[in-house]
């Protein structure tokens, strides 16, 4: 079968994906993003309340995405969504997930009702770990926005920080 032809196709030759179809998550986002639209919830809707609510932008933002979404989706006037994290930020979060849960079995002294130094340290630790596992699977520029804790330039600021200020 190898190199050989059946139904007259290639089975070994290069797979092509046009670029003008949308990925089955993008799909999946834009038919529940015309659902929301169709029921009043859309994003100039979304604009609308933030910009008329009379609230900071950025609480109103929160209430929209947290409360008043959320109820809508309770009382079954919009669905939930059905995939809310893209197919990277998942493989992100299981990436990290995964090499967290690795160090927490290195390191059964951790207790989790502890606020000790000591287990804070842990703690830091362990979510380093992750971020930086993370990276390794996936590469920065897909795990970099998603992580905790983005790395670190190594440029110096473009001014010092005066320690001693008098107020």
């Amino acid at each position: 079968m190898n190199g050989e032809k059946q139904n007259g196709e290639d089975l070994w030759a290069p797979v092509t994906v046009p670029t003008d179809q949308p990925t089955a998550y993008d799909q999946q986002q834009a038919d529940y993003q015309q659902k929301r639209t169709a029921a009043g919830y859309g994003e100039e809707q979304r604009a609308r309340y933030i910009e008329e609510s009379g609230q900071d932008s950025e609480y109103a933002e929160c209430v929209w995405d947290e409360q008043v979404v959320a109820a809508a989706e309770a009382a079954g006037i919009i669905p939930e969504n059905p995939s809310p994290f893209s197919p990277a930020e998942e493989a992100t979060h299981a990436a990290r997930d995964a090499a967290i849960s690795e160090f927490w079995k290195q390191h059964p002294e951790y207790d989790v009702f502890s606020n000790s130094p000591e287990n804070q340290a842990l703690f830091r630790q362990a979510m380093e770990h992750g971020d930086q596992k993370a990276r390794e699977a996936l590469g920065n520029e897909v795990a970099e926005h998603l992580l905790s804790r983005p790395q670190e330039h190594t440029e110096q600021p473009d001014h010092e920080v005066d320690e001693d200020i008098d107020l």
